[in-house]
């Protein structure tokens, strides 16, 4: 998975836009788990049909939020 501003490359290069959003992370669907000892602490997820969809855990803010743009 890419970091940080490859996230954002890969985004562009698929045609992706990582949404913005006026949070922790700054980026839509994407929450920090802060709680010490994690090394993937930004959480995707969005909500389908009603339904909370857990994405994943990832180590950059960017990662999740191209993980969200892609779902």
């Amino acid at each position: 998975m890419p970091a940080g501003p490859e996230a954002r490359q890969q985004a562009q290069v698929e045609g992706l836009t990582l949404l913005v959003a006026d949070n922790k992370t700054g980026y839509f669907g994407v929450y920090l788990d802060d709680r010490p000892g994690y090394t993937k602490p930004h959480q995707a997820q969005v909500t389908r049909c009603g339904k909370l969809v857990y994405l994943g855990s990832f180590a950059t803010a960017e990662e999740a939020a191209l993980c969200v743009a892609r779902s």
